[in-house]
């Protein structure tokens, strides 16, 4: 399976520490768009900005439009490879990815299972750790002994109560899905956030699913405001306690 690893070819210390992790060697680098050093003008004609903010109500970030732009380019890079089948998936990650113990292996056992999902989630950013309860509150599957076991490992996989912005740390995604985003870039023009789960089942018809617990995060070593992180998700915890009964109903639902 062909890996690849989106990174500013400035981040030289965020490569050398996402290599550092075992499994890593195969990635294939691919140097992320650095909209930081392009005029309005030049994102203007890749980015479609009034179109986003009809979408997203506020105003984008240079910052967006380089992941979206850069994710998107790694897909031409999978439907121009030849040695990749339209049923392959191929691994995307973000060099801020911390991958959970034996990634590889866990990773073969759940390519084992044949899956005929067109992304399957296997990270999560702004998540604390592999198994935060965060997950469980806001982010709710099936019960556990409804989701799909993997291989003899500890994961599982579901779909969610529904598709939500997950972060682009670590996914997989088959080369017949990313053919369908690039058809949508002929089509019309480019205005989504690269994690915009919702809008890419609802306009694309992509078929999404979750990992738990989760097999990659965002290395707390790169997230300097951890703390402030966990107050946030702390916020509001009765609100999504209140909430949570209907999502885990939704979740039931939708697996069923």
């Amino acid at each position: 399976m062909k890996k690849y690893l989106i990174s500013l070819e400035k981040d030289v210390q965020r490569r050398a520490l996402f290599f550092s992790q075992p499994d890593t060697s195969d990635f294939e680098i691919f140097n992320a768009i650095n909209t930081m050093v392009l005029s309005e003008e030049e994102l203007r004609d890749k980015f479609d900005f009034e179109q986003f903010k009809l979408a997203y109500h506020r105003n984008v970030t240079k910052g967006e439009i380089g992941c979206t732009l850069s994710h998107l380019s790694v897909y031409q890079k999978i439907v121009d490879d030849e040695n990749i089948a339209e049923n392959d998936y191929a691994l995307v990650c973000e060099d801020d990815a911390l991958f959970a113990e034996k990634f590889n292996e866990n990773l073969t056992a759940l390519l084992a299972e044949n899956l005929q999902a067109d992304i399957i989630l296997v990270g999560q950013s702004k998540i604390p750790s592999f198994e935060d309860k965060e997950l469980i509150i806001n982010y709710p599957t099936t019960f556990s002994f409804l989701q799909k076991k993997i291989g003899k490992t500890k994961y599982r996989y579901a779909y969610p109560y529904k598709n939500y912005f997950a972060g682009t740390v670590a996914y997989l995604i088959k080369k017949s899905a990313c053919r369908k985003f690039l058809s949508e870039c002929n089509q019309n023009s480019v205005f989504w956030l690269a994690d915009d789960f919702i809008y890419f089942e609802r306009k694309l018809g992509l078929d999404i699913l979750v990992v738990r617990p989760l097999m990659a995060i965002e290395n707390p070593k790169l997230t300097s405001n951890l703390e402030t992180l966990r107050g946030s998700l702390n916020n509001n915890l009765m609100k999504k306690l209140l909430k949570f009964p209907l999502k885990k109903l939704l979740a039931i639902k939708r697996n069923l």
